[in-house]
C-alpha cells in the first residue's frame, strides 16, 4: 500500500497554501524535535496556530501530512541542486562548487533544528512501511537527479565508459546523507567536508583527462576528540544485578533497534525485559540515563565487530575489502532490517543533549580510530602514497557505510550499501603505491 499524494496545493487561494505551508514546517518541526510520537493534532494546532478544523481540511490524516512533509522536503533538495551557481553539474568543477555551496549552507542553518532530509529520515525510518515507502521516492528522485547530470558528463566524454551513472549517482546521495548525520552528531563540520570530498574524488576517478583523475586532497579542519561522560559505575552492583541491568540494557538495544529511540518506552522495556518499576528506577535514573547505557553497549559492539581477527588490523587493501564484503553478507539480516546498529542510533539522537551527542562522537572517534591506525601503517610500509590522508581515509570508509545503511534500510534495496562501501574501499586503492586488484 503505497502513502497517500499530497493534496494538490493548486487548488488553494494564497492564504489557503501559505496556511498549508505553515502546518506542514510546524510538522517537520515536532518530528526533528519530539519524534513520530510527538506529532498529533493538539500539538500541530498550537505550533502551527491553526484549528483542528483546518488541519482537517488540508490533511486526511497523519499519513497524508507525514507524505506532504517529505514531499516538501525532498523539493527543498532539489531546488538546492538546481540553483544557478552549479550549472546542471555539467562538470567537475560545479561538483567542486556543490561541495562549497554544501558547507556555506551548513553553516547558515547550524547542526541542530533544521528539519533537513537524512534528519527527518533518522526519525521516521522506523515508524511505518508506508512513510518509509515516502522516504525511499525521495532518495530514489534525489538519485535519478545526479544519475542524468552524470550521464550528461558521460555522453560529452568529460568521463570514460567505464563510469556508471546509477551507482555514482548512489554514492553521492548515500554519502552526502552519512556525512551529514554525523555532521550533526559531532557538530563539526569535518564530516561533511570529508564525505563529499570522497564522492567527487570517486567521479574524479573516472574523468577522460588523466590529469584530472588525481584526488583532490581534502580541507585541512580542526577535529577535537570526545570523550563520553561516565556512565553508571557496576561496581556497586551484585552480581545477580550486574546481570539484570546488563538484560534491561540488551532489551533495550533491540527495541530501540526495531522501534526506534523515540518509539521505545520506558515502560516497553520493563515488560520486555520482564524487571519491575523499582528494578528500572533502581539502576537508570531515567530514560537518558538507559539510552546513554545503550550507546556505549552500541559502541562496544561495534568495536568487538571490527577488531574480529578476520579483519586483521585493517592494514591491508584485502583486510578492508573483507570489511566491506561482510557489511554486503548482513544487509538481509541487519541492515535491510534496521540499518547500522551504531548510526540508526545515532541519527535518532543527533538533537539530543551535548552529553548523549558526546557519547555517540566518541564512538564514532573510536571506529574511525581503528582504520586509521591499519591505513597509517599501510602508508608507514609504503603501500599507500605519501599524500594518502589515513584520516580522510579512514572518515569516508565509516562515512560511507553510514550513509549506505541509512539509504539501504529506507529502501529496503541492497544497492546503497553494497555500493557505498565498495566505492570506499576502490577510493582507498586509488592511493595505493601498487594497486591491488578487486576480485570481483
Amino acid at each position: 500500500m503505497s502513502p497517500p499524494a499530497p493534496q494538490d496545493d493548486r487548488r488553494l487561494t494564497l492564504r489557503g497554501r501559505a496556511t498549508r505551508d505553515r502546518i506542514v514546517a510546524a510538522a517537520a518541526d515536532v518530528i526533528l524535535d519530539e519524534g513520530l510520537s510527538g506529532l498529533n493534532n493538539e500539538t500541530l494546532r498550537r505550533v502551527a496556530s491553526v484549528s483542528g478544523s483546518q488541519l482537517a481540511h488540508y490533511f486526511a490524516d497523519k499519513r497524508a501530512l507525514i507524505a506532504a512533509v517529505l514531499a516538501k522536503q525532498i523539493e527543498v533538495v532539489l531546488d538546492f541542486h538546481r540553483q544557478p551557481k552549479l550549472r546542471g553539474l555539467e562538470s567537475l568543477d560545479d561538483y567542486e562548487t556543490w561541495i562549497a555551496l554544501n558547507l556555506r549552507y551548513l553553516r547558515r542553518i547550524g547542526y541542530a533544528g533544521t528539519p533537513t532530509y537524512h534528519a527527518l529520515a533518522a526519525q521516521l525510518a522506523k515508524s511505518d512501511a508506508d512513510t518509509r515507502a515516502a522516504l525511499a521516492d525521495g532518495y530514489w528522485a534525489w538519485i535519478s537527479f545526479f544519475e542524468k547530470a552524470i550521464q550528461q558528463m558521460k555522453d560529452r566524454r568529460i568521463l570514460t565508459s567505464k563510469a556508471d551513472p546509477h551507482q555514482l549517482a548512489v554514492v553521492l546521495v548515500a554519502t552526502h546523507q552519512g556525512s551529514g548525520a554525523m555532521t550533526f552528531t559531532y557538530h563539526q563540520e569535518w564530516p561533511l567536508a570529508d564525505g563529499l570530498r570522497f564522492a567527487v574524488n570517486r567521479i574524479r576517478a573516472y574523468a577522460t583527462d588523466p590529469a584530472m583523475r588525481t584526488p583532490r586532497p581534502p580541507r585541512r579542519v580542526r577535529r577535537p576528540a570526545h570523550t563520553d561522560g561516565g556512565l553508571v559505575a557496576n561496581q556497586r552492583f551484585t552480581r545477580k544485578g550486574l546481570e539484570t541491568r546488563a538484560r534491561i540494557i540488551d532489551t533495550t538495544a533491540a527495541l530501540m533497534f526495531q522501534r526506534g529511540a523515540t518509539g521505545t518506552s520506558i515502560e516497553d522495556v520493563r515488560v520486555s525485559a520482564g524487571v519491575s518499576g523499582s528494578q528500572m528506577s533502581h539502576y537508570f535514573g531515567d530514560k537518558r540515563d538507559l539510552t546513554r547505557e545503550v550507546v556505549a553497549s552500541r559502541r562496544q559492539q561495534v568495536r568487538g565487530y571490527h577488531t574480529d581477527p578476520k579483519f586483521g588490523s585493517f592494514d591491508r587493501i584485502r583486510d578492508l575489502q573483507a570489511w566491506a564484503d561482510a557489511c554486503v553478507e548482513d544487509i538481509d539480516t541487519v541492515y535491510r532490517l534496521g540499518g547500522c546498529v551504531y548510526g540508526s542510533l545515532a541519527g535518532e539522537l543527533i538533537d539530543s543533549d551535548d552529553r548523549i551527542r558526546a557519547d555517540l562522537a566518541a564512538g564514532y572517534d573510536e571506529w574511525i580510530g581503528l582504520f586509521v591506525a591499519g591505513l597509517t601503517a599501510m602508508r608507514d610500509r609504503g603501500e599507500l602514497a605519501a599524500e594518502a590522508s589515513p584520516r580522510h581515509l579512514a572518515a569516508s570508509l565509516v562515512i560511507a557505510h553510514q550513509g549506505g545503511a541509512m539509504l539501504t534500510h529506507v529502501t529496503d534495496s541492497p544497492e546503497p550499501l553494497r555500493v557505498n562501501v565498495n566505492a570506499a574501499v576502490d577510493y582507498v586503492r586509488t592511493f595505493a603505491v601498487r594497486p591491488a586488484k578487486r576480485k570481483r
